[in-house]
């Protein structure tokens, strides 16, 4: 959907975090120069600083040529993520444009989707706000010579998704009154609202697969999250071609000639591709390259102070209040063009 998509703006701040703060050659910030406080501050806050200089990732300063290549390094594998993430909504746009076989038209369908994906985006704020904040916390912890209060902004998090994502996904079962209250057409209101309800599923894989790929990412680790969404760009294609029109089953008698779920099937399709996602994702890196453990500081509460805990809000609330400004700014467009009709909605996305 858009609005996962769209915090490839926001992801700008992590292209900047990963190839300032993070990996081997980051060095800590330089005098005078504000940043978040990475041993959460305050009194009873514990040092998990490094035995030694190597442990903690300093080098000597590089030279521009090394600083372009390590640059250029990060940036590549990101903007390839950020192109197949782009192009798997674009993929379900397309397979969504196609449908219109029991009255309601392409347009009408589109239109629907555009609108579920309004109302989704903007409910889906805060926890993107919990995920895109580890785009600096981690980069400066390990940058700093601190790399275990990296997993313990991660951890952090995962609390906080924990915590957010249960109300914003019960706001799902309430987009058609939400788009009745806004004005539009009681079909298309009825018809969006049924699609979102079946999103239900997805936002909490991408959620935390969108947390996980940050960690990595600010870290140095950005190419596994390119070779997954390289990879799930074209398995997320086949799932909408089976589960929207029937794929190959609707060939075979076998099968009864299934011919997928319709509309519908496009969700279906995204939570389970997501999840899919998400899985391979933590298989690889947590469980068979273990790439975690430089920066994981076990499960502990004595890890989660107070100062850790304000300072992680202190972080990551400014960024969804800026968030939600974004996301009501932009889909204010939206609403003010289904005016015009289910037509121009549609129009509109493509």
């Amino acid at each position: 959907m858009d609005h996962e998509y769209e915090q490839e703006h926001q992801l700008e701040e992590a292209l900047l975090g990963a190839t300032t703060n993070s990996g081997p050659t980051a060095s800590p910030a330089p005098p005078g120069v504000p940043c978040a406080r990475t041993d959460g501050g305050g009194p009873g806050a514990s040092s998990d600083r490094p035995p030694d200089a190597s442990a903690a990732g300093t080098t000597g300063p590089l030279s521009a040529r090394e600083e372009l290549a390590e640059m250029v390094s990060l940036a590549l594998p990101i903007a390839a993520s950020a192109f197949c993430r782009k192009g798997m909504v674009s993929a379900d746009k397309a397979f969504v444009g196609h449908l219109g076989d029991d009255g309601h038209g392409a347009g009408g369908y589109l239109a629907a989707f555009v609108l579920a994906d309004m109302c989704l985006s903007v409910l889906m704020v805060p926890p993107l706000a919990f995920s895109l904040v580890l785009n600096s916390l981690v980069g400066q912890a390990v940058g700093s010579g601190r790399p275990k209060m990296a997993g313990v902004w991660f951890q952090q998090s995962l609390f906080w998704l924990a915590v957010s994502l249960p109300p914003c996904l019960v706001g799902l079962f309430y987009v058609e009154p939400a788009l009745l209250v806004l004005g539009f057409d009681q079909d298309l209101a009825l018809l969006a609202g049924t699609y979102a309800k079946y999103n239900v599923i997805w936002p909490v894989s991408s959620s935390l697969y969108t947390s996980m790929r940050i960690y990595f990412q600010a870290q140095g680790l950005p190419r596994p999250a390119m070779y997954n969404n390289i990879a799930f760009l074209f398995i997320n294609a086949f799932l909408n071609y089976v589960f929207i029109f029937g794929g190959p089953f609707r060939h075979f008698a076998a099968f009864g000639h299934w011919r997928g779920l319709g509309f519908v099937g496009a969700a279906v399709s995204l939570s389970i591709s997501r999840t899919a996602q998400l899985a391979v994702y933590f298989v690889y890196m947590f469980v068979l390259q273990r790439h975690h453990r430089r920066t994981w500081p076990g499960l502990s509460p004595s890890h989660h102070t107070r100062a850790r805990t304000a300072e992680f809000l202190r972080q990551a609330l400014p960024g969804a209040g800026t968030l939600f400004f974004q996301q009501c700014s932009g889909r204010a467009v939206t609403v003010l063009v289904g005016r015009l009709g289910g037509e121009a909605v549609a129009a509109s996305s493509v």
